[in-house]
């Protein structure tokens, strides 16, 4: 199984191919499977009318930082020729709203973007993260509300689903509900930004520490100190409104939003989660989490940012998602343990040279042949380090067919009568 850690180093006993921190090379049957995930993924993008857009791996560092308060943080930085800073997209989101404001500003409606790309973070010390993810994406701009909320979701859920995903579960929070709860029960905002920096670093003790801190009622307290761990449906909400009745409205759009996600077919993997947060800080509204069995990171994430275009020209709601197509490949490839698929193609030997008429005929009606020299004895090797399901070679008049599938050989005058073909 190919290392989908990112981890580079010292791994390779050859001299001088050590990779940097977080870097990996791919190798070419984990590359045929993201492709194959990356076009079922597009596919469901474009059935809802996502229309793919690309940008650029640089960007200058001046206009990403306007993204958020503070800048970009961890990011690959460098210099051009008229010495600008220049920064590798640490996030795609950023650049996606960049473009839709300043080229599509002019868009009479709802805008609906998608795109596959790579993104760049340094990793953290210490940590093996890889510093580049292939991600696929949507960006809807221009709406707000509950459906457009819940579009996103529901496309989230099917696009996984169509990729071959089970077991998928969803967590959706709201950063605007957790602030109408806070600002509800008067809390003062030097101790909501203290919050807010427990609850990006997951970390419920300080959560509850600040908690105690802040001399409210008890029920109030004892409602703040569960926030981050609140899940569940509908009831959740109920318990918040009742507890925060400045926050009804708040509870009452979440509401509607996951009725409308369990309309979209997406409501059994969806779960209400107060506790996700992320860790850009121009989220604005719902906030998302995916996640697989055996992955224990997030294998997509994303939510609504509606004052981020703003920052790049014309202000517009928008709503979007990322899905990390390493970790969802590693996802796969563990519901898949043990199925040992072959590859359906021919490893042809003479294919190179003496049958070459036989291998144009086979790769004109579909099937991948893997040509190699008459006579070279290394065929059935070949087959099995690749995957691939069948073995042929020239014996008397005919062919001998291996079908490693089935442990079968066949003998046949042709490789057309042989072979199995749809239809």
């Amino acid at each position: 199984m190919p290392d989908l850690e990112g981890n580079g180093g010292g791994a390779s006993p050859l001299e001088g191919s050590a990779l940097p921190a977080g870097a990996r090379d791919v190798l070419p049957v984990e590359a045929a499977e993201l492709r194959a995930i990356e076009a079922a993924l597009t596919a469901t993008f474009a059935a809802y009318g996502y229309r793919e857009v690309m940008t650029p791996a640089l960007e200058l560092a001046g206009v990403m930082d306007r993204a958020q308060e503070g800048g970009l943080g961890r990011a690959f930085r460098l210099f051009d020729d008229q010495g600008r800073v220049l920064v590798l997209r640490p996030d795609l989101t950023i650049p996606v709203a960049r473009l839709v404001a300043s080229r599509l500003g002019d868009h009479p409606g709802p805008v609906r973007v998608s795109y596959v790309a790579r993104a760049f973070r340094p990793p953290p010390a210490g940590r093996p993260d890889a510093a580049e993810q292939l991600q696929a994406g949507v960006e809807l701009v221009g709406l707000s509300g509950p459906a457009a909320d819940a579009e996103l979701i529901g496309l989230l859920v099917e696009a996984l689903r169509r990729a071959g995903l089970s077991g998928l579960r969803v967590g959706v929070g709201d950063v605007s509900l957790t602030q109408a709860v806070l600002e509800a029960l008067e809390v003062r905002s030097a101790a909501r930004v203290r919050l807010g920096e427990a609850a990006a670093a997951r970390n419920l003790v300080a959560w509850r520490r600040v908690t105690r801190e802040l001399g409210l009622a008890p029920a109030a307290a004892a409602l703040v100190a569960e926030l981050p761990s609140l899940r569940g449906g509908a009831g959740v909400l109920e318990r918040v409104a009742a507890a925060a009745p400045a926050a009804a409205g708040a509870c009452a759009r979440l509401e509607r939003m996951l009725a409308l996600v369990d309309a979209h077919g997406a409501g059994a993997e969806v779960l209400l989660d107060l506790g996700v947060q992320r860790d850009w800080g121009y989220y604005s509204g719902i906030v998302m989490e995916a996640y697989a069995p055996d992955v224990g990171s997030p294998i997509a994430m994303g939510g609504r940012y509606d004052g981020l275009a703003g920052r790049f020209g014309r202000p517009r709601p928008a709503v979007g998602f990322a899905i990390s197509l390493d970790l969802l490949h590693r996802a796969l490839a563990a519901g898949a343990a043990g199925a040992d698929a072959l590859r359906t193609g021919l490893v042809l030997v003479g294919g190179l040279d003496e049958e070459l008429a036989a291998a144009r005929t086979l790769r004109a009606r579909g099937l991948p042949v893997i040509a190699l020299p008459a006579g070279d004895p290394s065929a059935e090797g070949l087959a099995g380090a690749e995957g691939w399901r069948y073995v042929a070679h020239r014996e008397g008049g005919g062919f001998s067919l291996l079908d490693r599938e089935r442990g079968e050989r066949l003998d046949s005058r042709t490789l057309e009568e042989a072979l199995p073909w749809p239809g």
